[in-house]
């Protein structure tokens, strides 16, 4: 399984299970953007943490441009998902799968 057909698999746990807090959305996106900024550029890093959208929009879509971003995008996510939520990400239903 590729790692964006995952993120489909895992997005509605992602987003809708408020386990992801607004400071692990911020480490995330934050990693994406510093250590790779060829995944996230500041300008989308910004749109990704801008307060006045909710969480929830805001990780949707995050998630969204990923996927179309492609392959790596999607890695590169839940390896930060891992470094900054490693429960979460053994909790994963993509990972009950594997």
């Amino acid at each position: 399984q590729s790692y964006c057909q995952r993120l489909q698999h895992d997005m509605y746990f992602l987003t809708n299970t408020s386990r992801l807090n607004e400071q692990v959305v911020d480490k995330i996106i934050l990693q994406l953007n510093r250590v790779y900024p060829q995944i996230l550029t500041n300008e989308e890093a910004e749109k990704f943490r801008n307060p006045k959208a909710s969480l929830h929009t805001r990780l949707s879509d995050l998630l969204k441009h990923l996927q179309k971003k492609g392959e790596r995008h999607c890695q590169e996510f839940y390896r930060a998902l891992q470094i900054n939520a490693e429960q979460l990400f053994n909790d994963l239903p993509s990972r009950k799968i594997l």
